[in-house]
C-alpha cells in the first residue's frame, strides 16, 4: 500500500501540479481545474469508500460496464475487483483518487513560490524545457516533495476507514493492513492490550521509516 498508494499519489500530484502551472496559461481555467482536482479530497473517506464499492461491483459496477463497452472485456466477462486478488489494489486506487490532490496542492504552491529570475536566466541561456525541469525545478522542489510524501506516508498508518467500508479486511485477510488489525483487536474484540501492542509496533516502525 505504501509503494502503490503514497508513492503513486506523490508522483501523480507532482506531475499534475507541474502540468497545471507550466502548460495552462489561462488563469480562470487553471483555477477551475485546481478546484476540480481538489474536490475528491473534500469528501469524507467513508463516502469515498461507499462510492468506489458501488463502482467496483463485479456485475452492477460502472467500471466493469465501461471495460465491456470499450471492448476490453467480453460481454459475459467480469473482474472481481473486490475479490481476494484485486481487493487491496482497488482500495489503493480509491485512496489515490481521493488524496492525490494533497501532494498536488503542496507541490503547486512550492512551484509558485520559486523565484522567476532563475527561469528567466535559463531562458536567456537557451536551456531546453527538459533541462530546466531536471536541473532547476525538481532540485528546488525536492524538500517540498519530500514533505508531501511524509504527510501521505504518515496518513497511510491511519488507513482504516476505506478498508472498513469496502471490504472489512476481506476477502479472507487480503486487505488486513496492520492498523486495521489493531482496530479489530481494540474495537471489535475488545483486546485492548493486544491492540495497544500493535499500535506501539506500528508507531515505532513508522517513526523509523519516516526519519
Amino acid at each position: 500500500y505504501l509503494i502503490f498508494g503514497a508513492c503513486l499519489e506523490v508522483l501523480l500530484g507532482t506531475i499534475l501540479a507541474l502540468i497545471l502551472y507550466e502548460m495552462i496559461k489561462n488563469e480562470f481555467l487553471k483555477i477551475m481545474l485546481l478546484i476540480l482536482m481538489v474536490m475528491p479530497m473534500m469528501l469524507p473517506p467513508s463516502i469515498v469508500g461507499v462510492l468506489w464499492k458501488f463502482l467496483l461491483q463485479a456485475y452492477n459496477g460502472a467500471i466493469n460496464h465501461l471495460l465491456i463497452n470499450i471492448g476490453i472485456l467480453d460481454s459475459m466477462e467480469r473482474i472481481e475487483w473486490l475479490g481476494a486478488q484485486y481487493a487491496l489494489q482497488s482500495i489503493t486506487i480509491a485512496d489515490v483518487w481521493q488524496w492525490t490532490a494533497l501532494p498536488l496542492l503542496i507541490v503547486y504552491s512550492g512551484r509558485v513560490s520559486l523565484p522567476p529570475a532563475i527561469y528567466e536566466a535559463a531562458k536567456v541561456d537557451g536551456a531546453p524545457a527538459w533541462m530546466v525541469l531536471k536541473r532547476i525545478t525538481l532540485p528546488m522542489l525536492k524538500e517540498i516533495i519530500a514533505i508531501a510524501f511524509i504527510i501521505r506516508f504518515m496518513d497511510a498508518y491511519k488507513f482504516v476507514d476505506k478498508i472498513y467500508v469496502m471490504t472489512s479486511g476481506g476477502p479472507g485477510q487480503s486487505t488486513e493492513l496492520p492498523v486495521f488489525i489493531a482496530f479489530q483487536k481494540g474495537i471489535r474484540e475488545v483486546e485492548v492490550g493486544e491492540a495497544a501492542a500493535y499500535a506501539w509496533l506500528i508507531f515505532v516502525f513508522a517513526a523509523v521509516l519516516t526519519t
